[in-house]
């Protein structure tokens, strides 16, 4: 399975890690855990992640310093995850320069999506104008080229457009009415099953990324989101 994202997860509770561990790799996240705020710090100096989950009370090194340190050289999306939860706690984290502050006890579903959604928009920030992404899906609206995991994919030029228009819709569920008036036109006179088979043949131009690509039921396709 593709692995949507990989983040360092800094815990001293090693119970609660494997915990946290588990519910992010069933997500389809990778996962490098460490067990201090030293080891989390080189961790985070010597790889590349795409998010840092920090608690903050840890041994060596506290959560606060780790992100302090980290900071001064990435910009990589920190979360906090700490018992400690009054506002100056909370202040302490953003000013130390978290992107978000969960307090435990914590619901493991609800922090899985924040990070998903944390990763999601740095990787948008970090596209080219030209390129639109999602996961391991890159397509470049000028050329129009797609490459998935770096790798590229040939498309039909009716795919690549869906492809497109459910990259710019990422998350929310796109209409079929939508997809004829963007892809076809509204001069379309053939039938909805054409679009489902457009969308097959994209998911398996897509291989693994397909998984990205959900059926709504009665409306439509989304890319991405729960």
């Amino acid at each position: 399975m593709h692995m949507a994202g990989h983040i360092l997860l800094a815990e001293d509770d090693k119970a609660l890690s494997a915990l946290m561990q588990d519910f992010f790799r069933a997500a389809g996240v990778a996962v490098t855990p460490a067990y201090d705020g030293e080891q989390a710090l080189t961790l985070a100096q010597e790889r590349s992640f795409d998010l840092l989950v920090l608690d903050v009370m840890m041994p060596q090194l506290n959560g606060l310093e780790v992100c302090t340190a980290v900071r001064r050289e990435s910009d990589v999306p920190v979360i906090f995850v700490t018992a400690l939860g009054q506002e100056g706690d909370t202040l302490a984290g953003f000013r130390a320069g978290a992107d978000d502050y969960v307090v435990k006890p914590f619901s493991f579903p609800v922090l899985v999506a924040k990070a998903q959604a944390l990763m999601r928009r740095a990787r948008g920030l970090r596209l080219g104008e030209t390129e639109l992404g999602y996961g391991s899906i890159l397509l470049d609206t000028a050329t129009h080229a797609v490459t998935v995991d770096g790798a590229p994919v040939s498309l039909r030029p009716k795919e690549a457009q869906i492809l497109e228009l459910l990259l710019r819709e990422q998350g929310r569920t796109v209409s079929r009415d939508l997809l004829i008036e963007r892809v076809w036109g509204v001069d379309f006179d053939g039938d909805e099953r054409m679009i489902d088979r457009h969308v097959a043949s994209l998911r398996k131009a897509l291989g693994t990324a397909a998984q990205h690509i959900k059926a709504v039921y009665g409306k439509g396709y989304r890319l991405g989101g729960s």
